[in-house]
């Protein structure tokens, strides 16, 4: 019912703006839900000298500083400046990693695109929305418990027009109940999707790779037998996400892993869906972090008011967003008093999401993973001072690009070169 933060926070100032940025508030840590979860998606920055610590007490002239650590209240050092002089800028943070594992990461993508672009050369940024969409939103539950339990939301959202996904861990397909709502929900695969959600949900798939390659195979073998149709892309167990685990996930044959939580695996809580370190191209992650559960509702106020402004973040940063939640069992209802007040809430949320967003796009979990991929197999060309964008011709995703270069949005043509 309520929220914990680390005393230290960043705090962006006005010139944040010249970069698309907003009077944004970034904790170090931040939880709802014990030690794991930041519903709000970013991930946490360290004091232990890694990577993903912040660097030195530093600090910038004032005009430059777009960012400044504060600890309970009080100003402390420096944490993004940036800086003209003469024909070049400079973009800084006070952090290895920059920041690649949040919202912040949009005014990296409008610096390179777009930053005073009749003095400065540009790259295009290509956006992780499709063409012709201000939003795009997707959501699931995962089965650790139950599966058919989940049949009211679904219907709920069929009467929305919101497609819908289950991630299913496969010892809940020992129980033939639990087999009717899969096929259903493939029975329209433009509204249904069904993604593996392990073998065994063990933590950190096993903890080996050779564990993880055995959770994958197993759950897609059986959940193909259930179905009839191959399963391409997984969910993590507790968003435990290491790298040995999704070499196991690609060698399997999955294209994609939905993971990522404050708490661990930082290098896959990243602010852009796509390609990952080390695994072949057309395998991809998404960090979702969002989750809609009723232990997650503030018990003061409007209890969807955390919900919102995680939308309001990916909104403002063109953020591909998903949430999740958790059909009921006989043990756990995940902190929902009943059925009726959960479905509530994800009416009221993605009834938000709907009058804050002008042409949002609803997808289910593989068509969003389908487009993830599609990005990142296209390819940017520089020839002779122009850029092209090359589309991959075999693409699995029916949604078109969008390019962001010298301060404009454009629908990507594939070959053609960018004004």
């Amino acid at each position: 019912g309520e929220a914990r933060e680390s005393a230290a926070v960043v705090r962006y100032g006005a010139l944040a703006q010249a970069l698309g940025g907003q009077l944004w508030q970034r904790p170090f840590e931040r939880f709802d839900f014990t030690d794991e979860w930041n519903n709000l998606g970013y991930g946490a920055i360290r004091g232990d000298g890694s990577i993903w610590s912040v660097g030195q007490a530093v600090q910038v002239p004032a005009e430059a500083e777009l960012a400044a650590v504060f600890v309970a209240g009080e100003r402390q050092f420096s944490y993004a400046a940036l800086s003209d002089t003469g024909t070049s800028s400079v973009l800084w943070f006070n952090r290895a990693v920059g920041p690649c594992d949040s919202f912040e990461w949009r005014m990296v993508e409008q610096f390179l695109s777009g930053y005073q672009p009749d003095t400065l050369p540009c790259q295009p940024v290509l956006s992780e929305l499709p063409w012709g969409y201000d939003a795009a939103i997707t959501s699931r539950l995962d089965c650790d418990e139950d599966v058919e339990s989940a049949r009211p939301l679904w219907q709920s959202y069929q009467r929305l027009g919101v497609p819908f996904t289950l991630a299913v861990h496969t010892q809940t397909l020992s129980r033939t109940e639990n087999h009717s709502i899969l096929r259903e929900l493939l029975a329209d695969r433009q509204q249904g999707a069904v993604l593996s959600h392990t073998a065994t949900h063990a933590p950190n798939w096993g903890g080996t790779y050779d564990n993880a390659l055995a959770e994958g195979m197993q759950s897609g073998t059986l959940l193909e037998a259930v179905t009839g149709v191959p399963v391409r892309y997984a969910v993590s167990p507790f968003h435990q996400s290491p790298s040995y685990a999704m070499r196991g996930l690609a060698d399997a044959g999955y294209e994609g892993c939905i993971g990522g939580i404050i708490r661990n695996d930082p290098e896959f809580l990243t602010a852009r869906g796509g390609a990952l370190a080390g695994l072949p191209a057309g395998f991809v992650g998404h960090s979702q972090q969002c989750m809609l559960h009723g232990e997650c509702m503030l018990k003061d106020g409007d209890k969807l008011a955390i919900f919102k402004q995680a939308f309001d973040y990916a909104y403002a940063t063109s953020t591909l967003f998903g949430y999740l939640d958790h059909p009921f069992s006989e043990r756990y209802t995940y902190g929902w008093p009943d059925e009726a007040l959960r479905i509530d809430a994800h009416e009221k949320f993605i009834a938000y999401i709907r009058s804050k967003a002008q042409k949002p796009l609803f997808m289910h979990e593989e068509a969003a993973l389908d487009f993830l991929k599609f990005r990142s197999l296209a390819q940017v060309i520089e020839e002779g001072g122009t850029f092209r964008v090359l589309t991959p011709s075999n693409g699995a995703s029916p949604l078109t690009l969008g390019v962001e270069f010298r301060g404009a949005h454009v629908q990507v043509e594939t070959g053609k070169p960018l004004q």
